[in-house]
């Protein structure tokens, strides 16, 4: 997927921060409300129904965007997305199938790890052990 040169930087508490490729040119209406709303801090927490994933517990609500761009039932690790109509910011680490009690789940990809998978299985893993871990996504 050809991305811009923008970068981001995802910050977990205790850990190195991640590389994150913006995927901007697939993703154009979510990356022009992403940039409008970075820095976005909060807490993440691991997901009840969708798998290796966690997601931030505030909102990460973007309502102009009403469509899904770049969007997938099947995230693979390292993946960044946000959930169109329930404004979710989730982030992949493992096998995944994004669902809600009510069912299946698309996510619209915005973005990629760049480096150090590993470590971000790690910290995303943390979440289901020790709970609650601060973030924060910025540009870079």
């Amino acid at each position: 997927i050809d991305a811009s040169t923008k970068q981001l930087k995802l910050e977990i508490h205790g850990f190195t921060p991640f590389g994150v490729r913006l995927l901007d040119q697939v993703v154009p209406n979510i990356t022009q409300a992403l940039l409008k709303l970075l820095p976005f801090e909060g807490h993440l927490i691991h997901s009840a129904w969708s798998g290796s994933g966690v997601r931030a517990l505030e909102p990460m609500d973007f309502p102009d965007v009403t469509a899904h761009e770049n969007s997938t039932f099947f995230p693979v690790p390292g993946d960044l997305c946000y959930t169109v109509g329930h404004a979710e910011f989730t982030l992949f680490y493992g096998d995944a199938s994004p669902a809600m009690a009510s069912g299946r789940v698309r996510e619209s990809v915005f973005g990629v790890l760049e480096n150090d998978l590993s470590s971000f299985q790690q910290a995303c893993m943390l979440t289901r052990l020790s709970g609650l871990r601060e973030f924060i996504l910025r540009l870079d």
